[in-house]
């Protein structure tokens, strides 16, 4: 079972991620 703490955790990996492959993606598109 998923806990509180374990989605939240999850979310912010995924908006790190998120965040991250912009910041990629607009550096190779310059």
């Amino acid at each position: 079972m998923i806990s509180d703490y374990q989605v939240y955790i999850i979310l912010l990996i995924a908006l790190l991620a998120s965040v991250l492959a912009i910041k990629l993606g607009s550096t190779l598109y310059q």
